[in-house]
């Protein structure tokens, strides 16, 4: 009998095929295991689906998995401004991850007080850009700031000239307070400058043409409001007649006021000519 004789009778053999047979056996067995270990675990540890706890109150999420013997630990604490204190906002393992009975949940929790910040942590904010410190506030502190006052100041408009916290003024021209705490999500009530407002003399502008009152009301940061005689051939030539409110010495008028004046074609009779005050003085 030749080998590939014997070799087929071997294979054909009772004994080989139910060899073969317990070998297909255990590796099927043993796959079968070992998917069904990864997919469950015995009963002291089956897996289960992570729930989503997210949103829920720290005392509402102890009886969720309360059945499953979950342990929560609370890992971190953060104060969010607008959300009550005691809320689930992140969790670990995740929500839809499979885990064991009884594993830790590690959980960030919000606070109930807000954190406070040294007013000495805040920028500069005396002199500055209401517009650019108020954004820094928001973005770097989450603390807010609001508009309460305008007030007159010769410098550029809507800049700092105060900082009121909780009705008592933090930052003024004169001082800086370094320790003040201002909570998280608070609001610094601000004065701002601008550009009208201050307390002038009341210029005089009778006898002057209208280009010259024009030019002065300018320096001056005042409007007119010109009222033109049907005489009048070009407004700019034209002369101040007469004003509201009359000329007087110690009379006032407020930046940005409008002041009226009436033009003339001719120089009002009583205007002294400047050539002839030259003239006298000579």
């Amino acid at each position: 009998m030749s080998k590939n004789q014997n070799w087929m009778s071997f294979f054909k053999s009772v004994y080989f095929l139910k060899n073969l047979g317990i070998l297909i056996g255990i590796v099927f067995g043993f796959l079968f295991l070992v998917n069904f270990g990864l997919k469950t675990f015995t009963n002291h540890g089956e897996a289960i689906e992570m729930p989503d706890l997210n949103g829920e109150f720290l005392e509402t999420a102890t009886d969720l998995v309360k059945k499953h013997k979950f342990k929560l630990t609370k890992a971190d604490s953060v104060f969010i401004v607008g959300k009550p204190g005691g809320l689930i906002i992140n969790q670990n393992p995740k929500p839809g991850s499979k885990v064991k009975s009884g594993r830790t949940i590690y959980l960030t929790v919000t606070k109930e007080k807000a954190d406070e910040i040294p007013s000495s942590r805040l920028p500069v904010l005396y002199g500055k850009s209401y517009d650019r410190k108020s954004r820094e506030l928001k973005n770097g502190f989450e603390i807010f700031s609001r508009i309460v006052d305008e007030k007159y100041d010769p410098g550029p408009e809507n800049y700092i000239l105060a900082v009121i916290y909780e009705g008592d003024t933090i930052v003024s021209a004169n001082e800086r307070k370094m320790d003040v705490l201002i909570e998280k999500g608070g609001q610094l009530d601000m004065i701002v400058s601008k550009s009208t407002g201050g307390r002038l003399d009341l210029p005089n502008m009778v006898c002057k043409t209208y280009s010259e009152a024009v030019f002065l009301a300018r320096t001056l940061n005042i409007f007119l409001d010109a009222e033109v005689d049907d005489a009048v051939t070009d407004k700019y030539d034209a002369y101040v007649s007469r004003q509201q409110p009359s000329f007087s010495p110690d009379q006032k008028i407020l930046m940005g006021d409008t002041l009226k004046v009436f033009l003339a074609e001719e120089k009002p009779f009583h205007c002294v000519d400047d050539d002839s005050v030259f003239e006298e003085e000579q």
